[in-house]
């Protein structure tokens, strides 16, 4: 029941993960030298693992060009991620995330054969109403730019999810959960959305204790679902039951940072959302 433990591992770090990100973003200067900071962290607080893997490192070229795919779009989708976090609150934000998975489903379809399920589809519609639902507020959509930005982070997510599974088993798995970070923080800086400077400042703020919690989560939540998915037998049961995060993101944002406003329609909407995504997972 190894996989079981993973994904409860995953789901508790990936709920602590939002809310300190949530909390971080209140009091900084700049999104793009938190974003950095955070990738720092968890990259280097992961090399302590790497002895418990076997030593591996992938032989075919396609891998490492995917590779350096992968780093691009996690880069975009990073500094994305935190610009929404920032400017919307995180139950909405978590929300509208799970649009990836019709993204990822059509994906799925289209480059990998995969055969087409009227199911999966209606999962699939179900999140998008479920997401048009919790923006409708005062007699009105409030879709702003965030919210579009969003969008474009789940797909940018999508592509990068799914290379990040097909080569992520080529690989030590902290080695590669390293590689995921740093690589990305590193082509950050290099397109100046970070400084070492501004780094070092989000670092030693007087809620640095925040950052540093918040990049140990994210280590543990990538670690942690990745490792679950190494049990291919439980792929299905692993996707439905790390959705779960999504309902507890709610319960717990309104608690730790007072998102109560709408909370009956985000509840619903979370709910929602998570039984498309467990039909989407067990259909065939």
């Amino acid at each position: 029941m190894a996989w079981v433990l993973w994904t409860v591992v995953f789901i508790i770090a990936q709920v602590a993960f939002l809310q300190t990100f949530k909390i971080a973003t209140k009091n900084t200067k700049s999104t793009g030298n938190l974003t950095v900071a955070v990738e720092l962290i968890s990259a280097f607080s992961v090399l302590l693992f790497i002895p418990f893997f076997p030593w591996l490192l992938p032989h075919g070229w396609l891998t490492w060009v995917l590779l350096l795919i992968y780093f691009a779009l996690y880069a975009i989708n990073d500094r994305l991620d935190a610009t929404t976090r920032k400017n919307l609150d995180i139950s909405v934000d978590t929300m509208l995330m799970q649009i990836y998975r019709i993204f990822f489903l059509f994906a799925g379809i289209m480059f990998l054969s995969r055969s087409f399920v009227f199911m999966k589809l209606l999962g699939a519609i179900i999140i998008v109403v479920a997401n048009f639902f919790v923006l409708f507020e005062k007699g009105k959509f409030q879709f702003n730019k965030y919210v579009w930005l969003k969008v474009l982070s789940s797909i940018v997510f999508a592509a990068a999810f799914t290379l990040e599974n097909y080569n992520s088993v080529e690989f030590n798995l902290a080695f590669f959960v390293f590689l995921s970070f740093f690589v990305p923080a590193f082509f950050l800086l290099c397109a100046r959305q970070a400084t070492p400077r501004g780094i070092v400042q989000e670092m030693q703020r007087k809620d640095g204790w925040v950052v540093l919690i918040c990049g140990l989560c994210q280590m543990v939540m990538t670690f942690a679902i990745l490792r679950a998915y190494q049990f291919r037998e439980h792929f299905i049961e692993i996707a439905a039951i790390s959705s779960v995060y999504v309902i507890i993101n709610v319960f717990v944002a309104m608690i730790l940072l007072r998102e109560r406003s709408g909370l009956i329609r985000k509840t619903i909407a979370a709910a929602v959302i998570v039984a498309s995504i467990v039909l989407i997972a067990t259909s065939w």
